[in-house]
């Protein structure tokens, strides 16, 4: 009986994160402490209140005992590019993929401004994702165009307008599902996604200087999740003051995302 009215209560906080939605028919995603792990053993301590981990990795059960303890589940989905150990690689036509993602071995480009020839894969995965009993999507990689105005090139020389087009289409696809979705960085977006997106995932923030870029979204009452990493020499102690000063949620991990990330006090 007390699970029943466990999972009911969440229905009730979070909306049943299963059908097609109507308009703004989806969950709010809560402002508060975050385990950001997408890789090994997930181990959830009793503060935390949103989770964000792998699609294919994490199982409906595990899915469904984050919400019976009142956990908000975000599923991880790698949108802009592609990595051959998952199981759907082999569906990606070979002329969308490009070059390597500088620094991840077997990840590489795709080619957002076609993505109408991968769309069915995307759409199977925030299937997966709604299945699965996900309330939300962090999509990766809506950064691609920035790559194309530097020196790691995708092989595609994709534009800023290539990129909305794509992000707008995710948006679309997540929030038909009823799954909340977020912006991954890519500062220079903020004005024309952060009246669309549910909430904003950032990595190294305050190490490259761009959480202003992300204020609008606290202005909103959205949360901002800041990421820093402890192989970048993150220092909590000047961080996490700056991450209260903008109303963010600090967290600190390492760039693997295999192993407990620690949230700021």
């Amino acid at each position: 009986m007390r699970a029943f009215f466990a999972v009911a209560a969440l229905v009730l906080q979070f909306g049943a994160g299963s059908g097609i939605a109507a308009a703004d028919d989806w969950p709010k995603v809560p402002n508060g402490p975050l385990h950001w792990q997408l890789q090994g053993d997930i181990d959830i301590g009793g503060s935390i209140r949103v989770t964000d981990s792998d699609l294919f990795e994490t199982t409906t059960n595990q899915v469904q005992e984050w919400r019976e303890a009142g956990i908000f589940p975000i599923c991880y989905i790698n949108v802009g590019a592609v990595e051959d150990w998952n199981d759907d690689y082999a569906e990606f036509p070979k002329d969308v993929i490009g070059n390597p993602y500088w620094g991840w071995e077997g990840e590489n480009w795709l080619d957002i401004s076609r993505f109408e020839q991968f769309a069915h894969i995307m759409e199977a995965r925030f299937d997966l994702c709604r299945e699965k009993g996900f309330l939300g999507v962090e999509p990766d990689n809506i950064d691609a165009y920035e790559a194309d105005g530097s020196n790691k090139k995708t092989g595609f020389d994709l534009t800023r307008s290539d990129q909305l087009r794509y992000v707008g289409w995710l948006i679309e696809q997540a929030h038909a599902r009823g799954l909340a979705i977020g912006q991954k960085n890519a500062g220079e977006l903020v004005p024309e996604l952060v009246g669309r997106m549910d909430f904003a995932l950032l990595e190294s923030s305050f190490r490259f200087g761009f959480m202003d870029a992300f204020l609008p979204y606290a202005k909103m009452k959205k949360p901002v999740f800041a990421v820093e990493y402890i192989e970048e020499g993150t220092d909590p102690d000047r961080f996490c003051p700056e991450a209260r000063k903008y109303g963010f949620q600090g967290v600190v991990a390492h760039l693997e995302l295999d192993q407990k990330p620690e949230n700021c006090p």
